[in-house]
Order: structure tokens, then sequence, then C-alpha cells
């Protein structure tokens, strides 16, 4: 069977990006050429249609936006801190301040040891 060549093109010219710490729900549909932004939470069999801002919660068919996760501050704080790209050894120790406690106060913390 031979590779067809042509829709193996039109699928490569409009990728899907997908950023860090995104959650996807289950039977959701990202369609060609869309841009989901790092932290965005994807509801359960949304179809998304157009690019998702980072730390946005959207759902629905077409998908729209809910919320936003956090204040523009604290997004723009992490995605200056961009923890996803830390060492191994330093997202392990980051990990229990992660899990436990407040975003603005794990910012405050973890933002000094980026200096």
């Amino acid at each position: 069977m031979a590779l067809d060549s042509a829709f193996r093109e039109r699928r490569c010219a409009k990728r899907v990006i997908i950023g860090h710490d995104v959650w996807i729900g289950h039977g959701a549909v990202i369609m060609p050429g869309v841009e989901i932004g790092h932290g965005a939470i994807i509801g359960a069999n949304a179809v998304i249609t157009k690019d998702v801002l980072p730390y946005t919660v959207v759902a629905g068919v077409p998908a729209k936006r809910l919320r936003m996760r956090f204040s523009d501050t604290v997004i723009q704080c992490l995605l200056e801190m961009a923890w996803w790209n830390w060492p191994l050894d330093k997202i392990y120790k980051a990990l229990p301040d992660m899990q436990n406690l407040p975003i603005e106060v794990f910012i405050g913390k973890w933002k000094e040891h980026l200096k």
C-alpha cells in the first residue's frame, strides 16, 4: 500500500501544537492547525476549532472559553518561570510545593530560585 503523499502533506501543513501542563478531557477533538497554550484545560468531548490561550478552561461544541485558571499576573509569572523546562531534580524538589501551596505562594517561593 503506497503512502498518499498529498494527504500527508496536507496533514503536516496544519499541525496541532499542544503546550506544556495541558489537560485534555476524554473524547476531545482538536482540529488541524490549532494551538493549545500552556496550562490550558480542555473539557471532555470538546471540539477545539480555534487556538486556546495559556491557562484557559474551554469546553463545548464548538469549545468556548469558560474561564481563566488564574489571574493575568499569575499566568504571566508561570509562563516566565516555565517550570516544565527545569531540570528534573529541581522539579522533584518543587513538586510538594506545587501540590500543596497556593499558586501565589508557590510563585513567590520558586521565582526567587530562578535569579
